[in-house]
């Protein structure tokens, strides 16, 4: 395992149990003690951006699944308005499938959904008096919850703000 002497300003090679072990690591040019955890700082500054940027992604993939039912909804939606069967098909069908995993899995946060996606998709059906109505009302529950889990986050957010 490479560690850094800050003395000679260079790497040295030590084996793992030399590092994991209680006794001081010493320098082979300067006889000084290396830290345990000593690390070039070059080195340093590209594990850094290594870890922000797996941070970035996790953040990104995070953000996504957050918004996925609300764009998943929107285009449902404006397949429906535009008259794109298809398009509100496919959103139906990709809604749902991850709302079943989720559920199967024991991940689903939208626990109330098992009652409300189905009075959406009869309300739809008897107002509409089609599949593609029934469709729309799915993805309009899915707007809603959205709507409402994002304007609780925005007071609940405030109110930590206000209190800080």
């Amino acid at each position: 395992m490479l560690r850094y002497c800050e003395n000679c300003k260079k790497d040295f090679e030590f084996a793992p149990l030399a590092v994991s072990g209680k006794d001081d690591l010493i320098c082979p040019e300067c006889g000084g003690i290396i830290g345990k955890n000593s690390r070039n700082p070059a080195n340093r500054i590209d594990s850094d951006k290594t870890e922000a940027a797996i941070g970035n992604a996790f953040a990104r993939l995070l953000h996504m699944s957050y918004i996925f039912y609300m764009v998943m909804g929107l285009l449902g939606v404006a397949g429906f308005v535009f008259g794109i069967n298809k398009l509100l098909y496919i959103a139906t069908a990709i809604s749902l499938g991850a709302f079943i995993i989720q559920f199967l899995t024991g991940t689903l946060i939208f626990t109330s959904g098992v009652i409300f996606l189905p009075i959406g998709a009869a309300a739809g059906w008897f107002y509409f008096k089609s599949i593609e109505g029934a469709c729309l009302g799915i993805h309009i529950v899915f707007l809603i919850r959205h709507l409402i889990r994002d304007i609780f986050f925005a007071l609940l957010f405030k109110l930590i703000r206000m209190m800080s």
